[in-house]
């Protein structure tokens, strides 16, 4: 049995809220329960670990900026102690130093590929730590487009990338559910630049001129921080009466199926889980022509050129006005999802995992 050691950091970080902690969480469920691994993860005495896999406690301290350096020093004492045979570094933050064999997931280098002021850290960041990944026996990446950005832009050895696309949970599916008055879009996500928040403002702001009765959903748990950003772009929108900053959704799943259209408005995305979900969930979906998206959509959903707000709108406004389209995205959105399991990137992972500790 393979002794694998991974960092559980984004289970306590405020990531376990957003897309890196479901990664995480789902990937270690699955490890978890194969026999060939014995899975430990680095992480607080407060963060929920999935059955199967056992905690080595490695807490954080200090505060923002030290933590990258905190990181650090504690991943190098806490895998010391468990004495592993691989070491998986699943979120942002890749080992300084690791004496065994590591596997690193990138799941995007966005802060490059979407160039923004309120991304300067972070581009930073991967300035710093980047490099690290060229030490790692295998980089695993979300999409093909994320392994091209490792490549161009960290100088990985292309033998050394592979792409691992990530999964949907089974509860995303279609179903009953009654219609929404008024109805609306929605765009599911946590504040980011990138994020086309202003853009979905405008979608529905231009609908709503034209006499469409839609709001629009704003669902993701949003920090202090994010919903004052969140609440600038909304208010700076044309018609901010029509948006809802809802946060944190305790059913995901309903605030889906009840949408008419779920907005994909991001202008770069490692994957995009919300877009995978919804059509899962058979509601159509309405994104931007950029990084992954077309590898997650398909022709499954409708992708219009990057950043064109005039073409989501025409392309909202088909949905909304043609049966036979709707139906076909209902129809084609559920088979597409399928190919994303969960259980099959947690094997195809496992394999990555299998050979660099050989």
């Amino acid at each position: 049995m393979l002794s694998l050691a991974v960092d559980g950091w984004a289970l306590s970080d405020g990531s376990q809220y957003r897309g890196i902690g479901t990664y995480l969480r789902h990937m270690l469920t699955a490890l978890g329960r194969r026999s060939d691994l014995s899975v430990v993860t680095l992480t607080s005495e407060q963060a929920a670990v999935p059955a199967g896999v056992a905690r080595v406690p490695a807490e954080h301290r200090l505060p923002w900026p030290l933590t990258g350096a905190e990181h650090d020093l504690r991943v190098a004492a806490a895998l010391r102690r468990t004495h592993c045979d691989v070491f998986w570094s699943p979120a942002q933050s890749p080992p300084l130093r690791c004496p065994v064999p590591w596997v690193q997931t990138l799941h995007d280098l966005t802060p490059m590929v979407f160039a923004h002021p309120e991304t300067r850290r972070a581009r930073r960041h991967w300035a710093r730590v980047g490099p690290r990944l060229r030490s790692a026996a295998a980089v695993v990446c979300d999409s093909a487009s994320s392994a091209q950005q490792g490549i161009r832009y960290l100088r990985l050895d292309p033998a050394r990338v592979h792409v691992v696309p990530i999964g949907v949970d089974p509860s995303f599916s279609p179903g009953p559910v009654a219609a929404a008055d008024p109805p609306y879009l929605l765009m599911v996500g946590a504040w980011g630049p990138h994020k086309g928040f202003a853009e979905a403002v405008a979608v529905v702001s231009a609908l709503a001129e034209e006499g469409y009765p839609h709001r629009l959903r704003l669902v993701g748990r949003q920090d202090a921080w994010m919903r004052e950003r969140l609440d600038v772009v909304v208010a700076a929108g044309a018609r901010p009466d029509r948006v809802d900053v809802v946060g944190y959704a305790d059913d995901l799943v309903a605030a889906y199926r009840a949408a008419d259209v779920v907005l994909m408005p991001s202008r770069a995305e490692g994957f995009g889980l919300p877009a995978a979900e919804a059509m899962a969930c058979g509601v159509p979906v309405v994104a931007f022509d950029n990084t992954s998206l077309p590898e997650v959509v398909g022709d499954a959903g409708i992708l219009v050129p990057d950043g064109d707000v005039a073409a989501m709108v025409t392309a909202v406004r088909a949905v909304l006005g043609d049966a036979a389209l709707r139906q076909r995205l209902r129809e084609a959105g559920p088979r597409r999802a399928a190919a994303f399991s969960w259980p099959a990137a947690a094997d195809r992972l496992a394999d990555v995992l299998l050979a660099a500790a050989h």
